[in-house]
């Protein structure tokens, strides 16, 4: 079924756009309910969800490898950073949960977000604690290039197992297990809570990782979505054609995959559990999906690594260990490496974009302009 709407829900613009929904009828009132919400106020059975790269790194410039090596924000890094925070301030966006790598160049880009939320009226009505914090979760760190850190990108490795130094990349199968032991120690409860809280206000939640991990963190997310659960905003297709859903590409600095969470018809949901009817354990992600599986090119700053750099000897294959069937939730992707909040941003000049940040330094216009007098 094609049904036609006003997408005033989908990032605050209004477009008459038509969206391909599912056939169950509940699932389209769901819809219906869900896009006609003003855009920065969400109902109670809404979750919003922010996968954000940090800004830009003294590494990224350099195009070295940057895994777990704690690369400083550039000043431009710092900008774009100062941008994203005031971008969602603009748009009305109350966070009320805020994850980070503990990697300064995540902390520092997460800070500028919260910085930005004290603009906004009553900021923490929503967040059920007395302040907004910075919550720092080890797993949401990068992946470990091994013996590769710090080296240049451009370089293509032959793996030396002679050599005494060399530790091959984390694979694919840890950066899986990261992602799965976050989702499951962090986001999945605040779902619980939030489906057994009637009272509970719509969550804000950000998270601010790495370009690698976070394809990862996207992809283990996808194996809890049930299917035909899942719809993209007409803006994304139009502007990025059909996707791959496991591949959605790479994460730019400061750029966010944002995603909305709704809560299906109660009642059918309820049904459903009263009668046992478990959603089933996905055997692949890409049997589950029914989706294509082809490797595509790594993508983003310091994520531009050639595959043949960054796929470690040990096996790649992601686990697909039992994991709970988000059943009862509805996801849209509303954006996809949104860098809208980067429009007319400019490196300051002389090459003092580039530099690592320095709070005490002075922007070069700044330097350079006059007094007034009196």
């Amino acid at each position: 079924m094609i049904v036609s709407y006003a997408l005033d829900g989908f990032r605050g613009a209004s477009a008459r756009s038509t969206v391909v929904l599912s056939t169950s009828t509940s699932r389209i009132a769901r819809f219906e309910h869900f896009i006609s919400i003003h855009p920065y106020h969400w109902h109670d059975d809404l979750m919003k969800l922010y996968l954000i790269r940090h800004g830009e790194t003294v590494d990224n410039v350099a195009g070295l490898f940057a895994g777990v090596r704690d690369s400083a924000l550039t000043n431009y890094g710092v900008d774009q950073a100062r941008c994203l925070g005031e971008h969602f301030s603009k748009r009305g966006i109350k966070v009320t949960h805020l994850f980070a790598s503990p990697l300064q160049r995540a902390v520092k880009t997460a800070e500028a977000v919260l910085k930005a939320q004290y603009t906004l009226p009553d900021v923490n009505s929503n967040a059920g604690t007395a302040t907004l914090q910075i919550v720092q979760v080890a797993e949401l760190v990068e992946q470990d290039f091994g013996f590769y850190e710090g080296k240049p990108v451009s370089s293509r490795r032959q793996s030396d197992n002679s050599n005494p130094a060399f530790v091959d990349a984390e694979s694919k199968e840890s950066l899986a297990k990261r992602a799965d032991a976050f989702l499951d120690q962090h986001l999945v409860p605040l779902i619980n809570r939030h489906e057994r809280n009637a009272a509970a206000s719509g969550l804000h939640v950000v998270v601010v990782s790495h370009g690698i991990f976070l394809s990862h963190l996207w992809r283990r997310l996808l194996v809890r979505l049930p299917k035909k659960s899942l719809t993209v905003a007409p803006e994304v297709t139009a502007a990025r054609g059909n996707l791959i859903l496991e591949h959605l590409g790479g994460w730019s600095n400061t750029g966010y995959l944002e995603l909305a969470l709704t809560r299906d018809d109660m009642e059918e949901t309820s049904r459903k559990a009263s009668a046992g009817e478990a959603a089933p354990l996905p055997q692949g992600l890409a049997e589950d999906l029914a989706l294509p599986t082809p490797e595509p090119p790594v993508q983003g700053a310091d994520a531009v690594v050639p595959l043949n750099i960054l796929k470690p000897k040990s096996s790649d294959a992601s686990p697909m260990t039992a994991v709970r069937i988000l059943r009862g939730w509805s996801t849209a992707i509303l954006a996809v490496d949104n860098k809208q909040h980067l429009v007319g941003l400019k490196r300051q000049r002389g090459g003092i974009g580039r530099l690592a940040h320095d709070a005490g330094q002075k922007k070069l216009d700044a330097f350079f302009k006059r007094q007034k007098p009196g």
